[in-house]
């Protein structure tokens, strides 16, 4: 008989498979799994990618601006107005087609709000006109049928009445900005009962050389107090207001005269270092201070009939050439007493970085209202009559967030209390607010900032699916390959068995 063949042992080749079927299969979801790119870095087509702009150098208080390529800067006038992707004219392609390119858009200097000047924090029940006006942004109680204060671009305004000294609404109103010339009502409210009106003033050097705004004075001629408060609130003249200050006991003297009679009215906001409204130092005022300053200053009967007046005849004089000037018309430059019905006053005012600031009051239907506005990037008068208008249409429909204080009635507001940190390491001790999940001083946790890899993995909702993929290709792997090698070594056994026959 002849003897059997003796099984031959299998070759590596199935184990050898089933590790590289492991491994395909581990490559296909890792590869599937990080190969489409987050949403964020998705590449545009290149006819959808412009050319960058060229960054123009932008002031201080200006910032850049990307206007998109066709549309028209205007003067803004509400936050609405401004401008937004220009639709395709009719014939046009539309955007994506492949004739289509992206227009470059343009890059300008814009004019930006404010920002306040940084103060600690107040007990609310201290701060002046009431506890709500501690607050930030918007402040009204209205019920439902009561629109919304108009948006507007102001970063701090007040609507009150004047006589009543109830705030119908607000917006950040002790906010600490630059007043600009709306500061020229807190001189006028300071020297026009220490000064006659009927009394002569030599202008000096320093008042025909100031900066900004001037009437013209010229160093020298004599010039009446009462000429010299219309060109100073009228006409918003720097050089007048110097005048006035030397007929009052100097520069030094009138800063000081001013912040006295800030503390007096309860303006506990303002401080005052350009009795102009320059923009010098920490020069600072809020709408709140503002509407009692103006409120204050209305009560003043030259006050009140000096910023009513559309036009005065300013008088001349004779140069250091010896030229003489004759005499000549000043015009009011508060456009709400052209534009508004019922418009009596106050003042505006501009400065690089204070922009545009505003006292305006009006009359209708037996009540007048008083607004004062800060940090607004536009100077016209359009926000302010429609904030007289809201004011005037719901003044007996909402109920008053504050009220304007009244001469000697108010103290600076109280700093609030500093809560310590919550100790975070089981110590009894007070904690230092170091803690990255710990807010400084007040021991409120805050959330702890994520990093790009943890941004990463938030951003692949399916990134769990690779661990667990990666572990079923691996097991599939190793199980193969123990099968494998338990049924060679069966066949191998099963071979000596077979090699063993009798004779």
């Amino acid at each position: 008989m002849t003897p059997p063949t003796p099984l031959r042992p299998r070759p590596w080749t199935t184990p050898a498979a089933g590790a590289s079927l492991g491994a395909v299969a581990l490559g296909i979801v890792l590869t599937t799994a990080y190969a489409v790119p987050a949403a964020s870095a998705v590449t545009l087509p290149r006819a959808e990618v412009a050319a960058p702009a060229v960054a123009p150098a932008c002031a201080p208080w200006q910032t850049q601006q990307a206007v998109p390529a066709g549309a028209a800067l205007t003067p803004r006038v509400f936050p609405s107005d401004e401008p937004g992707a220009p639709a395709p004219a009719a014939g046009q392609p539309a955007r994506g087609s492949s004739t289509h390119r992206t227009a470059k858009p343009s890059l300008v200097c814009r004019n930006a709000p404010p920002a306040p000047f940084p103060h600690a924090a107040w007990q609310p029940d201290t701060v002046v006109g009431g506890a709500r006006l501690a607050e930030t942004g918007v402040i009204v109680d209205r019920p439902l049928s009561v629109p919304a204060p108009p948006a507007v671009y102001d970063v701090s305004y007040v609507v009150a009445d004047l006589d009543s000294g109830e705030i119908l609404a607000a917006k950040s109103p002790h906010a600490w900005l630059r007043p600009a010339s709306t500061l020229k009502t807190l001189t006028a409210l300071t020297l026009m009962p220490r000064l006659d009106p009927k009394q002569v003033v030599v202008a000096g050097t320093d008042a025909q050389e100031a900066a900004g705004s001037r009437v013209g004075l010229l160093a020298g001629n004599r010039y009446p107090v009462s000429s010299l408060f219309e060109a100073m609130l009228m006409f918003s003249a720097n050089d007048a207001v110097y005048a006035l200050a030397d007929a009052a006991g100097g520069y030094d003297a009138t800063v000081a005269l001013m912040n006295e009679k800030a503390d007096e009215v309860g303006a506990h906001d303002t401080l005052t270092v350009d009795p102009s409204g320059l923009d010098d130092g920490a020069q600072r005022s809020s709408a709140y201070d503002l509407a009692i300053i103006g409120r204050d200053a209305m009560r003043l009967p030259d006050f009140r009939a000096t910023i009513i007046k559309r036009d005065a005849v300013f008088p001349g004089g004779k140069d250091a050439r010896g030229k003489v000037w004759p005499a000549f018309h000043i015009y009011n430059i508060n456009e709400l007493l052209a534009h508004y019905p019922g418009a009596i006053g106050v003042k505006p005012g501009r400065t690089d970085r204070a922009q545009h600031t505003f006292i305006g009051a009006a009359t209708r239907g037996g009540r007048t209202l008083i607004v004062s506005q800060m940090g607004s990037i536009t100077g016209s008068w359009k926000p302010t009559a429609a904030l007289l208008d809201w004011g005037f249409a719901n003044a007996d429909r909402v109920t008053p967030v504050g009220r304007l204080v009244d001469p000697g009635e108010a103290v600076a507001p109280s700093a609030a209390p500093t809560v310590p940190a919550l100790p975070t390491d089981g110590s009894t001790g007070t904690g230092s607010g170091d803690d990255p999940g710990s807010s400084a001083g007040t021991g409120t946790p805050v959330p702890i900032a994520a990093s790009s890899s943890d941004l990463t993995s938030l951003d692949r909702p399916m990134s769990l699916v690779v661990p667990a993929a990666a572990g079923v290709a691996v097991t599939t792997a190793v199980v193969l390959l123990v099968l494998t090698l338990r049924r060679r070594r069966a066949s191998r056994g099963s071979g000596r068995r077979g090699m063993r026959r009798p004779a």
